[in-house]
């Protein structure tokens, strides 16, 4: 059975539709200003860890983990008025 070279349209489908709609407030957006996201990354990173088949890639993704929650943590953490 040959190959069916017209199987794809000759020109590609442009994508239109709220799917590649962003705003340039979502696209811009730093970390620090997305709410909990290096606790939600902590978590991410053990469940990640806790699958990983090596003991290296668990190692690495347990340290970028506590990374996380040390940044989480000091972002947390009220400053006080002699340190402002």
């Amino acid at each position: 059975m040959p190959f069916a070279s017209n199987a794809l349209p000759a020109e590609k489908e442009q994508w239109e539709g709220d799917a590649m709609k962003f705003d340039e407030k979502s696209l811009s957006a730093l970390p620090r200003e997305v709410p909990h996201y290096h606790e939600r990354q902590a978590t991410h990173l053990r469940s990640l860890a806790a699958n990983a088949t090596t003991v290296q890639v668990k190692a690495r993704l347990l340290k970028e983990a506590r990374e996380h929650e040390d940044i989480a943590q000091s972002e947390a953490e009220p400053v006080s008025a002699s340190e402002a």
